[in-house]
């Protein structure tokens, strides 16, 4: 079986990278050739011999014409190959598969007019890359040959709400991850972890692990921080405003460590996991974290809050400083009980389980094709 995965920009750091490679690794040993197309991608060691890379081009000077130029190339390879199945992880018309990584693009635009300034909803409004994403979305929920794949019952239930896609069409996968490669560590080692950073061993840590700040909530935890003068945090991911981040953070117990190849270091120092984002369909991270048995304190708008309530693995904070330093104390008080539920939470997400499930979709939807193409 030959399947296509389509993703723009494949960075290192990215939660859908990290997706799409889990997946595949795992798929490719059982006989499906990957072939992955973007602008860039790095091979590693440990790629599967099965995963192939095409690399479609892109030009232009604004986004919205670099984004159109891409899937153009994206086009022509399609038409170049014979692929069994076209999976994107983007806004494309005419493929097979939409794997909702990055959520509904007008669910997202909707909170942000919330938690904006009257200047910025007024943009918002108007924004020609906003209003042409959106305007796909659309589009894309009118194929009724275009199956989705949303990565949380938060991404199924926006998807009927905004564009009214029967359940038919819809199936939820919740991100996988190998439960082996992510562990809990012993108290002698969390110290010395602690101490290897320049933290405090005595102190409680919290670690945020993310890309995009302000979405994310990476400034909401630094004031948060400022409030708890007895927790530490570290901060790691990329963002165009770091150094405004580092300037906030400065003079306070909060290491800022840019995006780091190798997190189990960080997992490994800390004592709860945070992630307030405003936004979030179903975050990598937060699974590396249940895996290494940290609470997790998020909001109701990350795909996973359901079971960390449900499971009792954590607190559902809101975007706010207050409510944020709140949810750390709380979580702090009752890190045992929250600890030994999020390594039982864990277990559900074992990357072999979800594979089996992408695998039985896979084979649903191929002889769903043929059946089509036999009836003409």
């Amino acid at each position: 079986m030959k399947i296509a995965i389509i993703r723009r920009k494949f960075t290192a750091f990215g939660g859908a990278e990290n997706f799409i490679l889990r997946a595949s690794s795992g798929l490719s040993q059982l006989g499906i050739n990957f072939f992955i197309i973007s602008e860039l991608w790095k091979r590693n060691d440990n790629t599967s011999k099965n995963i192939h890379w095409i690399e479609a081009k892109s030009h232009g000077l604004f986004r919205f014409s670099k984004s159109l130029s891409f899937q153009k190339s994206v086009m022509k390879i399609i038409a170049l190959n014979n692929f069994d199945l076209i999976q994107s992880h983007e806004r494309l018309v005419g493929v097979d598969i939409y794997r909702l990584g990055d959520g509904i693009h007008a669910a997202w635009i909707d909170r942000m007019k919330k938690n904006s300034p009257w200047y910025k909803k007024a943009w918002l409004n108007i924004d020609p890359y906003h209003q042409k994403i959106i305007r796909i979305e659309k589009e894309m929920s009118k194929d009724k040959n275009l199956f989705y794949v949303a990565n949380s019952d938060l991404v199924k239930n926006e998807l009927y709400k905004y564009y009214k896609v029967p359940e038919s069409r819809i199936k939820v996968i919740e991100n996988g991850i190998d439960v082996k490669s992510f562990y809990p560590v012993s108290a002698s080692k969390k110290k010395s972890s602690k101490k290897q950073l320049a933290l405090n061993p005595k102190l409680p840590v919290v670690l945020f692990v993310g890309s995009g700040f302000e979405r994310k909530g990476a400034f909401e935890i630094v004031e948060a921080i400022k409030l708890l003068p007895k927790f530490q945090a570290i901060i790691v991911g990329q963002d165009k405003k770091i150094n405004k981040l580092r300037d906030l953070a400065r003079g306070h117990n909060i290491l800022v460590t840019g995006p780091q190849d190798n997190i189990q270091k960080y997992l490994d120092a800390a004592d709860i996991f945070c992630l307030p984002s405003l936004y979030d369909s179903f975050p990598n991270a937060a699974l590396e974290a249940l895996c290494c048995g940290l609470p997790i304190v998020i909001t109701k708008d990350v795909g996973l809050a359901p079971h960390i309530r449900r499971n009792l693995a954590g607190v559902i904070c809101k975007k706010d400083k207050h409510s944020i330093a709140n949810a750390l104390i709380k979580t702090w008080g009752k890190r045992k009980l929250f600890s030994k539920n999020a390594l039982s939470t864990a277990k559900a997400f074992n990357i072999k389980i979800k594979n089996k499930e992408w695998f039985n979709l896979y084979n649903k939807l191929l002889n769903i094709k043929k059946m089509k193409v036999l009836l003409g």
